[in-house]
Formats: structure tokens, C-alpha cells, sequence
């Protein structure tokens, strides 16, 4: 599924960086590497979650922590469906391409996890967002883990279908 750039979104990807930094867990340091690495990581979920906020306004749902700034958050927004309200994480590649949990990602109150990455990706420092961005797939949040074997990835499509959308 192809995601396009919205400058809005991407703008509010940078204004949520700017207020949480000071209070996001790190994995390792606070440098400009891991600063651009959360710039990255929220304008990835910043056009996922503008994507739903746009297709389905009415089962769109901020997350718990929306706009409290210092409040830690599994998932990036939720989804109210047929069976119940869903917890949703957007999760982009690694350095290395490859998509999986890590030691310090919240895994708790997260129901499914969708894959995406910007067009094109090869390595993050010659990424170009312009050219937009695609969900790979939906992971369950029990299949989320250092590596996702690919039988657990189901299209976007059918996924939707199978949560009612």
C-alpha cells in the first residue's frame, strides 16, 4: 500500500520530536545519531497514522498518550472496529533493512504492528521521504519479534478485512 508525502504530516512528525525528545528512552545516547533515528521513526508513523486519520475518520483514535509529551506510549494510535478497539504500533526498518522487535521496545497494549518504510529504501542516510512511503504488511503483536519470519506478515488488504474495515 503506497503511502504519499504529506508536508503536514511530516511537519508534525517534527513538532512531536521537538517536545518529546527531552523525555524519550534512548537506547543508547542522546546524540544527533539517535535524534535522527526518532526524527525518522515518527515521520514513518506520523504518515501511517495520517493515512488511517484520513481513510477512516470515524475508527481513528489518538494515542493514550497524545500531546502529554513526557508520557510513554506502546502504541502510535488505535483503531475502533466491529470487535473492539485495536492498539496499533508503526514499525520502520532497522539500519540494516530488516523489521523486528528490540530489547527496549514497549511490547505491552500493542495489538498489531504495520510495517512500513520510505519508497525506495536502501540505507537511512540516503532516504528520500518525498517519493512517499509503503506498508509492507501487518504483524500480530504474539508474532513480533527479532526477526519476523514472513508467513506472519499478512497484507494490508486482508487485514483490514479481517478487522472489519
Amino acid at each position: 500500500m503506497y503511502i504519499p508525502f504529506n508536508p503536514q504530516w511530516y511537519a508534525r512528525a517534527l513538532e512531536e520530536q521537538r517536545r518529546r525528545a527531552p523525555h524519550m528512552m534512548t537506547k543508547f545516547a542522546n546524540t544527533d545519531v539517535r535524534t535522527a533515528g526518532q526524527i525518522r521513526g515518527l515521520v514513518i508513523e506520523h504518515h501511517v497514522s495520517g493515512w488511517f486519520r484520513q481513510r477512516y475518520p470515524s475508527g481513528y483514535l489518538e494515542p493514550d498518550n497524545y500531546q502529554r509529551w513526557a508520557d510513554m506510549c506502546s502504541h502510535d494510535f488505535k483503531l475502533k472496529t466491529p470487535g473492539g478497539v485495536l492498539y496499533i504500533d508503526v514499525s520502520g526498518p532497522r539500519k540494516d533493512g530488516s523489521f523486528g522487535a528490540y530489547d527496549l521496545k514497549p511490547r505491552h497494549k500493542v495489538d498489531y504492528h504495520i510495517l512500513c518504510r520510505p519508497i525506495g529504501f536502501v540505507r537511512w542516510d540516503e532516504c528520500d521521504y518525498q517519493k512517499g512511503f509503503e506498508i509492507l504488511g501487518v504483524v500480530e503483536a504474539r508474532h513480533f519479534q527479532t526477526a519476523l519470519p514472513v508467513e506472519h506478515i499478512m497484507p494490508l488488504n486482508t487485514w483490514l478485512k479481517n478487522i472489519g474495515l
